[in-house]
């Protein structure tokens, strides 16, 4: 018997074998970190009052700062206010975004995080030789989204069609849900040049989170497809696999913050 589960782990299953340990949107969360809190990263985080620490910690230090080099962050060996106020982001943003993927056109696996608010965001693309950083304030929250989706290689919208598939209270799918397994399973076996694996939170509300509501971008001959889940309380999931492009994407990422604002 097929399972939401084993649909949603066939459609990551690049992403899971490659980077087996991914980031979260929950990665760094600290919604009531105080401005003290955030200022002290300014500093080695290790603290010790054996003075034979003293060059673990500077060692520690000049080892952050040399990760920062090529970024906006670093001037004349220390965190800027740009940092500063980046790193508030990091902890407290309540819009979290992660993106991680495995494309052909890609030398190392994409590895895209957000943190935000309504107002300003932070992007980091970290690569296996390199570390983008860009961001900043914006008017609209699809501006943001639209610089994110922009470094997920393009691809054509799809052309396979819709689907909608309803499961039972332990995530099966059986009768004429089983048939459309099928169908899903056989499209997630044709030649695939890009996976990506979606996870966003938005004021405390999961919009998306492998594998319980999962939202994987598959990349294939027919173009970019998503396979999402949708589950509400006391309702069965529900399965969909939808054709979708970059801007389908950012309007997605959109909407869910959007409604997730209206919850708060």
């Amino acid at each position: 018997m097929t399972t939401i589960d084993e649909l949603l782990t066939e459609a990551a299953r690049p992403v899971l074998d490659t980077v087996p340990q991914r980031a979260g949107t929950w990665d760094l969360y600290a919604p009531f970190a105080t401005d003290d809190d955030v200022e002290r990263i300014r500093y080695p985080l290790g603290r010790s009052d054996d003075p034979g620490d003293l060059v673990a910690e500077v060692e520690e230090h000049n080892a952050w700062m040399a990760r920062l080099r090529d970024s906006p962050f670093v001037e004349g060996g220390d965190l800027t206010d740009d940092a500063m106020r980046a790193f508030a982001l990091m902890l407290r943003g309540p819009i979290r975004l992660v993106l991680t993927g495995v494309h052909d056109e890609l030398a190392g696996p994409l590895d895209v995080r957000v943190y935000a608010d309504t107002a300003a965001g932070v992007l980091w693309s970290w690569r296996p030789d390199t570390t983008q950083v860009g961001g900043w304030g914006f008017r609209e929250l699809r501006f943001l989204f639209d610089r994110v989706v922009g470094f997920v290689p393009q691809r054509p919208h799809g052309r396979f069609g819709s689907m909608m598939l309803r499961a039972g209270p332990r995530g099966e799918l059986t009768g004429r849900d089983a048939e459309r397994a099928r169908r899903v399973r056989e499209f997630l076996r044709r030649p695939r040049t890009g996976t990506t694996v979606v996870e966003l939170m938005a004021f405390d509300r999961r919009c998306a989170q492998f594998p319980g509501l999962g939202y994987v971008v598959v990349d294939n001959d027919l173009g970019r497809h998503v396979l999402a889940t949708v589950a509400e309380p006391g309702a069965d999931a529900q399965l969909f696999l939808v054709p979708s492009d970059r801007d389908g994407l950012a309007r997605w990422m959109t909407e869910a913050v959007e409604a997730a604002m209206t919850c708060a």
